[in-house]
């Protein structure tokens, strides 16, 4: 669905993570742990979960175990460190114009930071929007969950620029394969870095 790939969008993505790390006011930090499975609890030892600023803590707390629940279900062990934040919907479309994104797509990538960021909404917490988006990808909303998730995977195992790489990784994984990225990742990152046009407009995802 899409990633952060130029200097000056990078830039802006790092100031905005400086803010939204702070955690709301009268919450505690919304770093949730691993729940209290051994199996789960491995794969996902390298990950770390995160919650915009004045996202319920509650609410926090169930979307991040629901997105552990579909991550676990891929060899996520092999991804290496890598964050996750959950947005709210309210603040996704300002955010992702800022970082001139495309604001209807619902998750976007960071790759030199390695970090993923989801919009609240794909958690069905907002009805407006989540109905905008099943209209728009014909998907249910937990199979619309499931499709953004692949696909960020798809940037993220492969250090992958192109939207239609990331489709195709995405597909395989859904389908239980263990799909192989193309071409040198340390030849991708460096793409990412120069800002070399990278294919498709970043952050759209597009349903196989």
């Amino acid at each position: 669905m899409g990633f952060v790939k130029s200097r000056l969008a990078m830039s802006c993505f790092v100031v905005v993570i400086s803010a939204w790390m702070c955690p709301a006011q009268g919450q505690s930090p919304s770093h949730i742990s691993a729940p209290d499975d051994n199996v789960r609890v491995t794969a996902l030892s390298n990950q770390e979960f995160h919650c915009h600023t004045g996202y319920p803590l509650a609410q926090c707390q169930k979307d991040i175990l629901r997105l552990k629940t579909v991550l676990t279900g891929y060899p996520i062990e092999a991804l290496g460190h890598w964050t996750w934040v959950l947005v709210r919907s309210q603040d996704w479309k300002p955010i992702s114009r800022m970082l001139r994104l495309n604001p209807d797509s619902p998750a976007f990538t960071a790759l030199e930071p390695r970090e993923t960021f989801l919009e609240e909404a794909l958690f069905v917490h907002d009805p407006e929007r989540t109905s905008e988006l099943m209209i728009e990808f014909n998907r249910s909303m937990p199979k619309l969950l499931e499709l953004a998730i692949t696909h960020e995977l798809g940037h993220a195992f492969c250090a992958e620029p192109s939207e239609a790489a990331a489709d195709r990784f995405a597909a395989n994984l859904r389908d239980g394969q263990t799909p192989s990225c193309r071409g040198s990742k340390e030849a991708r990152k460096k793409n990412v870095i120069a800002g070399e046009p990278p294919g498709p407009r970043p952050n759209v995802l597009r349903a196989p």
